[in-house]
C-alpha cells in the first residue's frame, strides 16, 4: 500500500462509527476512527505504531465500504443524499457484513499477536463471503462515484469542446468547396451569356478574355480584361461582380455592387449608356444598386482627358443612374455628376489642382457645367490662380477632331508666376488685370494645346521690367547701345496676340512718371525680340522725344536710340 495514499471515510464508515455495534473488532474500529481524510498510511502507522496493522484494517475498511481513498470520497458522499433524503439514514452494508462484525461474532485478531496464517484462518467460510459480497458493492460503488464525478467535470468542457470543433470544421468546409469552385468549376462556358448581356446593356458589343471567381474579400465573379465597342474604344482591366449567386437564377438580374479597376472609358461611350443618363425604358435585364470606380480615366478616343479618378455611382431601382461622384487620386479635384433632360450636369471642386501634364496649379476653384456627346461647356469657373482670380467660361468639342474655345477674366495677377508659368525668360513684376480669349484646334490632346491662339489685353501696375533700360537710352542720345538694366513703371498696357510660332505686342503703353513710351514689338518661341518704342522724356524745363529700337534674346535685350 502507497504510503502517500489518504483515506476517508464513507457514509458507511461514518454511520458505524456513531453506532458502535456496527463494527466491534478493536483494531478495525481504531484504526476506522483514525481516518479523516487527512492523515495518509504513512502518518497513521506512525501514529497507531503498528503499519502492518494499519495497513491490513485499511484494506479491510475499504473493502466493506467504510472508508475510500480521499479523491472518491466526494463522490461516495454526493451519491448517498438521495438514499438519506428517501429513508431517513445513509446507505447500510450487508446485513450479513454487520453480522460478522457484532458482539456475537468471533474475535478478530490482532496482527500483532497472532500470525497472518492464523488470523486468516479463523474466518469462517460464511465470514469470508459476507466481506468478499460487502467488498465488490464497496467497489462498484466506489466506481460508480469516480465515473459520476468525471462525467459531471468533462461535460461541459466537452460541450464547448464540440460546438467549437463544428463550427471550425463547417467553416474549414466552406472554404474548401469555394476553393474547389473557384479553382475547378468552368466559369468560361458562362462567358458567351455575360457577353451577349453586356452588350444588350452598353448598346455595344462586349468582349471578354477570362471569367473566374475570386474569394477575397469576399466571393466574387471576376471578368478579367474587358473590351467595349468594335474598336475596342474603352477597356477595363477588372470587373468585380458582387453577389455572383444571383445570376444563376433567372433575370431580370439585380447586382448589389460592381467594381470597375483601371478603366479607360470613352466619354461618348458613357453617354451612349441608358442608364447612365437617365433614360432607360422599362424594367433592365440587368441592374446595379452601386458601381464603384478605382483608378480609372475619362478618354476622348486616342485622347486620355483625365487623370487616374476613384469614385462611386449610384442608381435608382428602374437601374437609371442618380448620382455619381469622382475625385482624383490626391483628392485634390471632385467632381459630382447628375443626369437631366440637357446632358449630364456638373460640379467642380478644386483645391491645389494641378492638370496632369501642367506646370500651372489652381489655388482654389469652383465651376459647373455640362456633359453632352461630342461637347463639354464649363462655366461659371471661379478660381484663384497665379496669385490671383480668374473667371470664365470654356467649351471643348471632339466631334470632327479636337477644338476648344474659351474666354475670362482675370484680375491681379502675380506678373512674375504668369511670366515663369508661360514665358521662363521674360523678367517682369507687377499686378496684372485683363481679358483673354483663346481658340485651337488639333488631331489630340497635345497638339491641340500646342496650337493655342489667345488675345490679352492687359494692364500691369506697379511694376518692373527687367532687361531693358529704355530712359538710359534716351539720355545716351545714339552715342552708345544700353545693355540690360532694368525700367521701373507705374502702369504698362498692351495688347497681346499669341500665336503658335509668334507672340505680337501691339498698342503698347508705358508710363514711368518723367518717360513714357508706346509701340510694338514682335517675340518669336525661341525668345527674339524685335520691337520699337517712342520714348519721350520730361524735365521741369523741357521734354525730349526719342525712337528707340529694342532687340535681342530675352531675358537681357538691348536698347539704341536715334534722332
Amino acid at each position: 500500500m502507497k504510503a502517500k495514499l489518504v483515506f476517508a471515510k464513507t457514509p458507511i464508515g461514518d454511520e458505524a462509527v456513531r453506532q458502535s455495534t456496527r463494527v466491534v473488532q478493536r483494531n478495525l474500529r481504531m484504526v476506522l476512527v483514525q481516518v479523516d481524510g487527512k492523515m495518509s498510511v504513512e502518518e497513521l502507522s506512525t501514529k497507531i505504531g503498528n503499519r502492518q496493522l494499519v495497513e491490513s484494517a485499511l484494506r479491510d475498511l475499504e473493502a466493506g465500504g467504510f472508508i475510500t481513498p480521499s479523491l472518491a470520497a466526494v463522490s461516495v458522499w454526493e451519491e448517498s443524499k438521495p438514499a438519506t433524503e428517501e429513508g431517513g439514514q445513509g446507505r447500510l452494508p450487508d446485513p450479513s457484513i454487520m453480522s460478522q462484525f457484532s458482539t456475537f461474532g468471533p474475535r478478530y485478531p490482532d496482527p500483532a499477536e497472532e500470525p497472518g496464517e492464523e488470523r486468516v484462518s479463523r474466518f469462517s467460510s460464511f465470514e469470508q463471503a459476507a466481506v468478499s459480497s460487502s467488498a465488490r458493492e464497496g467497489s462498484k460503488a466506489s466506481g460508480r462515484a469516480k465515473e459520476s464525478e468525471r462525467d459531471a467535470m468533462s461535460r461541459p468542457e466537452r460541450r464547448r469542446l464540440s460546438v467549437k470543433s463544428v463550427l471550425i470544421s463547417g467553416f474549414a468546409l466552406i472554404l474548401v468547396v469555394f476553393a474547389a469552385i473557384a479553382v475547378f468549376y468552368p466559369f468560361e462556358r458562362f462567358k458567351p451569356g455575360i457577353e451577349a448581356n453586356a452588350s444588350r446593356l452598353l448598346k455595344a458589343p462586349v468582349r471578354i478574355d477570362r471569367v473566374g471567381v475570386a474569394l477575397w474579400p469576399s466571393p466574387h465573379l471576376k471578368l478579367s480584361g474587358v473590351h467595349i465597342g468594335a474598336s475596342a474604344d474603352s477597356n477595363i482591366a477588372e470587373i468585380d461582380v458582387g453577389s455572383p449567386l444571383s445570376l444563376l437564377l433567372d433575370g431580370p438580374y439585380r447586382i448589389s455592387t460592381l467594381r470597375l479597376t483601371g478603366a479607360e472609358m470613352a466619354i461618348n461611350r458613357l453617354l451612349g449608356i441608358p442608364m447612365f443618363t437617365g433614360n432607360t425604358a422599362g424594367e433592365p435585364v440587368l441592374a446595379f444598386r452601386k458601381i464603384v470606380v478605382d483608378r480609372s480615366r475619362a478618354t476622348l478616343g486616342e485622347n486620355i482627358v483625365s487623370g487616374e479618378l476613384s469614385g462611386e455611382l449610384d442608381f435608382r431601382p428602374d437601374g437609371s443612374m442618380e448620382k455619381a461622384a469622382f475625385e482624383t487620386v490626391d483628392r485634390s479635384l471632385l467632381i459630382t455628376l447628375q443626369p437631366d433632360s440637357q446632358g449630364v450636369q456638373l460640379n467642380i471642386e478644386g483645391r491645389a489642382w494641378q492638370p496632369e501634364g501642367s506646370a500651372v496649379s489652381f489655388s482654389a476653384l469652383q465651376a459647373k457645367g455640362v456633359l453632352q456627346k461630342d461637347k463639354l461647356l464649363i462655366r461659371n469657373i471661379d478660381t484663384t490662380f497665379l496669385g490671383g482670380i480668374l473667371r470664365g467660361n470654356w467649351l471643348l468639342e471632339w466631334g470632327n477632331g479636337l477644338s476648344m474655345a474659351g474666354e475670362g477674366s482675370f484680375s491681379r495677377l502675380d506678373s512674375r508666376q504668369v511670366s515663369a508659368a508661360f514665358v521662363p525668360s521674360l523678367k517682369i513684376e507687377g499686378d496684372m488685370n485683363g481679358t483673354i480669349r483663346l481658340r485651337s484646334t488639333g488631331r489630340d490632346w497635345g497638339g491641340l494645346w500646342a496650337n493655342t491662339e489667345a488675345e490679352l489685353s492687359t494692364e500691369i501696375t506697379r511694376g518692373i521690367l527687367r532687361g531693358i533700360d529704355l530712359g538710359e537710352a534716351v539720355r545716351r542720345s545714339g552715342v552708345s547701345e544700353v545693355r540690360a538694366g532694368a525700367t521701373k513703371f507705374d502702369r504698362l498696357r498692351s495688347t497681346l496676340n499669341i500665336t503658335p510660332t509668334q507672340v505680337l505686342g501691339r498698342d503698347v503703353e508705358l508710363d514711368a512718371g518723367m518717360v513714357t513710351a508706346s509701340g510694338r514689338f514682335v517675340a518669336g518661341r525661341n525668345g527674339q525680340v524685335d520691337g520699337s518704342m517712342a520714348v519721350t522724356m520730361r524735365t521741369s524745363v523741357a521734354s525730349q522725344r526719342t525712337e528707340v529700337r529694342v532687340f535681342g534674346t530675352l531675358p537681357d535685350l538691348s536698347a539704341s536710340s536715334r534722332k
